[in-house]
Formats: structure tokens, C-alpha cells, sequence
């Protein structure tokens, strides 16, 4: 099989898919974005769907690449060169960057956008009056705006990359905001030994609430629910429970 194409209700959901099918990891993969059918805010809030094409790297791969470097250049119009010819000097976090800078003229915002790169991910840090609107209910544009950046990067570098974006830090804010009260919710727990559950999270909401107990005795964690949000339980571990009656 030369390729598969698959489709997601995510970037993150295709891939899963493509590599249980082509049986390998997301690195062996070439990816090629090639349809993405959505509605809602900033074109991605509300239904959505990604469509990919996916084939295994070829393991002379790089042999290809070293053939391709010696061969003899032919000037040819940059006018007439397919986009996918042209060579690519910038990096992920370049672009990602005047990707942001770039929107930030549709939406009549001045950003000032700072790129760190961490050994998890890229993260963009955006700086701008008005960031609210941006960020919207529970954060739901922000992270609609993450998705738009992770699919446009993913199907410039035909990889899958994985990043944060957060405005006037609001991630921080909302970090805090999520440990106080998942804290508030898992000591009801321990009281009385029922389980209580989150309002729906976002994937990067979950984890910090995951984190945070992941190394706890008396208190459990797992996500509930289809699709990118899921409501986050908190219960006692199984070796507590048979102290609660």
C-alpha cells in the first residue's frame, strides 16, 4: 500500500488513525494535510474534520535527499515552481510567528509574538490589547486559534508538531484557576468518598488536572467523554475506597 488517506475530527485524531493502519510511529510518517472542513469561529469552533494523506518514510530516504543535492541546478522562474518545489528557509517557529503576525491584521490586533522552544514543544506567547477577544468563553477561540497554527504548520513542514499558544497569559491564569478548584473537589472526596466530575476540558486542561495528581495516594484521575473536550473524574483510589462505607 503506497498510502492511506484517513480522517479526524483532529490533526491529532487522523494521525492516530494512520499510524494504527501503516502500523508505525507519527515520525516514520509523511503527512500532507489535504482537506479541512470546518464552521464556527475563526472557521474551526463547532463541527470540524481533517483529512490526510499518510505513507511510511522511505528508509532510503536520505539517499534520495543526497542524490537530489548533487544534481546539476537548472535556473527556472520562481514563477513557475510549484510551491511545494520551493525550498523553505524558515523554521517552524519562524513561520509560526509570522503566521500569528500575519493574523493579527484580519483581526485588527497589534501582536508582539515571543517563540520558546522547550524539549515538549514549541510555544508561541502573544502580547496584545484587547487579548480577550482572542481567548474568548472558557478559551474556546484561543484554542481554536492553536489548532488553525498547528494544522497550517503541519501542512507547510508535512509534520506534526507540538505547541502551545497563549495570549496575555492566560494559560498561567487559567492553571492556576483549574488547581484550586479540581484541590476543592477531590477534598469533597475524600469526605464523603463520591466521585465528583469537571465541566468539560480541553486536552491541555485535563493534563495540568492529570499532573497534579498523578503522584497522589488517596486521589485518582481519568478523563470521561468523545471527542476534544472530556470532563475530568476525580475518585478515590481503588485501595481507599474499602476504608469508605
Amino acid at each position: 500500500m503506497d498510502f492511506i488517506e484517513v480522517e479526524g475530527k483532529t490533526y491529532e485524531d487522523a494521525i492516530r488513525k494512520a499510524s494504527i493502519e501503516l502500523n508505525a510511529a507519527e515520525r516514520d510518517l509523511e503527512i500532507d494535510v489535504k482537506e479541512i472542513d470546518t464552521k464556527g469561529i475563526l472557521g474551526f469552533l463547532g463541527g470540524k474534520k481533517v483529512r490526510i494523506t499518510a505513507r511510511i518514510k522511505k528508509t532510503d530516504y536520505l539517499k534520495e535527499e543526497i542524490a537530489r543535492a548533487d544534481m546539476p541546478k537548472i535556473d527556472t522562474p520562481k514563477a513557475n515552481v510549484p510551491d511545494s518545489d520551493v525550498p523553505m528557509t524558515d523554521t517552524p517557529e519562524e513561520y509560526g510567528k509570522s503566521f500569528l503576525e500575519e493574523l493579527s491584521g484580519f483581526v485588527d490586533l497589534n501582536f508582539n509574538v515571543k517563540v520558546t522552544k522547550t524539549t515538549e514543544r514549541l510555544m508561541f506567547l502573544v502580547q496584545c490589547d484587547h487579548g480577550d477577544i482572542l481567548i474568548g468563553k472558557d478559551g474556546e477561540t484561543l484554542e481554536a486559534l492553536q489548532h488553525v497554527l498547528r494544522l497550517a504548520i503541519a501542512k507547510r513542514y508535512k509534520q506534526g508538531l507540538k505547541l502551545l499558544v497563549d495570549i496575555n497569559g492566560y494559560r498561567e491564569k487559567r492553571r492556576k484557576a483549574l488547581t484550586i478548584m479540581v484541590k476543592r473537589l477531590a477534598d469533597k472526596v475524600k469526605r464523603t468518598g463520591r466521585i465528583q466530575k469537571t465541566d468539560p476540558l480541553n486536552p491541555y486542561e485535563r493534563r495540568v488536572i492529570h499532573t497534579l495528581f498523578k503522584n497522589n495516594r488517596n486521589v485518582s484521575t481519568k478523563s470521561e467523554g468523545e471527542g476534544h473536550t472530556k470532563r475530568v473524574v476525580v475518585s478515590l483510589r481503588k485501595k481507599n475506597m474499602n476504608g469508605k462505607k
